[in-house]
């Protein structure tokens, strides 16, 4: 180890010195305290061998001063003393002291003491390396707990929130629009003959197709809407505070959009259904069981269409 000797006497830190470097240690000697506080705030060093009685600094205000910092590793210190009083003891223990070491030397208490430091020290560097893989361990299974919580709720396909996860918000969203009388749309969204695409090129090119399809629609959506893939082929987005016309707009937008975009192979279109929440509703099951009649409609009408489940009800008057 570094052992870092404080010591005013230059005859007994010469003693220290050839002691402790006998033992395979690396030496340091500072004349007095604040010389020895100006190398410890520099380096790390982990034992210190100190004289109490010394000019500037005594050997106590360092061991305060050790003790005070928040930084770095622990460092052991030894306090040198003629002292026998129990109470002066006391007072270097208290003082942050973790051992005492009495003058004139005794070489072999010396070594004894210090390597006694040296096994401290040793444990605790092993106990911080353990606290460390601990603390890494826990951050891993925080992250995993995080994983797992994400995937429970998404789309390992198309990283859209799943069907689960919509249907819970999708019924909290109702609630909350039914208590401040604020619109709530539902939009059903179906890739237009998407088995025949997948028996013409492969599966792998249909997801390729799906996943393309979910970019299109989270990039086009609000902040606060949902998009999410509701199985298979077909996607489901919530939009709160969407009257029907509004709603509307934004599946045709998307419906032309699909249409337009280059896809492998050839083109995709894709049939939408869109329900609003009005006085006749129910509960949320209503509007996905309208939506999802509107999505029927347009597909049966020859897809690549927006139906609204309001034009089924005007048509049926």
């Amino acid at each position: 180890m570094r052992v870092l000797i404080v010591e005013d006497d230059p005859m007994s830190a010469l003693v220290l010195h050839r002691t402790l470097e006998n033992m395979g240690h690396e030496p340091i000697v500072a004349a007095d305290g604040l010389e020895a506080w100006n190398l410890i705030e520099r380096d790390d060093i982990r034992l210190v061998i100190s004289d109490w009685m010394m000019p500037r600094m005594d050997g106590l205000e360092l061991c305060r001063r050790i003790r005070m910092r928040s930084w770095r590793g622990y460092t052991y210190v030894i306090v040198v003393t003629a002292k026998r009083q129990r109470q002066d003891r006391l007072e270097a223990l208290n003082a942050g002291a973790d051992d005492l070491l009495s003058k004139p030397y005794d070489l072999g208490e010396l070594m004894a003491r210090t390597q006694v430091a040296q096994r401290i020290l040793t444990m605790q560097e092993q106990l911080q390396a353990r606290s460390r893989e601990l603390e890494a361990m826990r951050d891993e299974l925080e992250f995993q707990n995080r994983r797992l919580s994400e995937l429970a709720v998404c789309d390992s396909l198309t990283g859209l929130k799943n069907h689960r996860y919509f249907r819970e918000v999708l019924d909290a969203s109702y609630a909350f629009a039914v208590r401040q009388r604020l619109p709530l749309s539902v939009v059903m969204i179906d890739v237009d003959q998407f088995k025949a695409y997948n028996d013409s090129f492969g599966h792998p090119a249909g997801d390729t197709v799906l996943s393309g399809l979910a970019g299109l629609l989270q990039s086009d959506s609000r902040e606060h809407d949902l998009v999410a893939r509701y199985g298979g082929e077909e996607f489901v987005m919530l939009l709160p505070g969407t009257e029907s016309n509004a709603a509307r707009l934004v599946c045709e937008r998307l419906r032309a959009l699909i249409e337009r975009q280059d896809w492998p192979h050839r083109p995709i279109t894709a049939s939408f259904g869109l329900a609003t929440a009005g006085l006749s509703t129910l509960d949320a099951q209503q509007l996905i069981h309208e939506a999802d009649q509107a999505l029927y409609h347009s597909k049966r009408r020859g897809r690549n269409r927006v139906t609204h489940f309001q034009d089924l009800v005007a048509a049926a008057v």
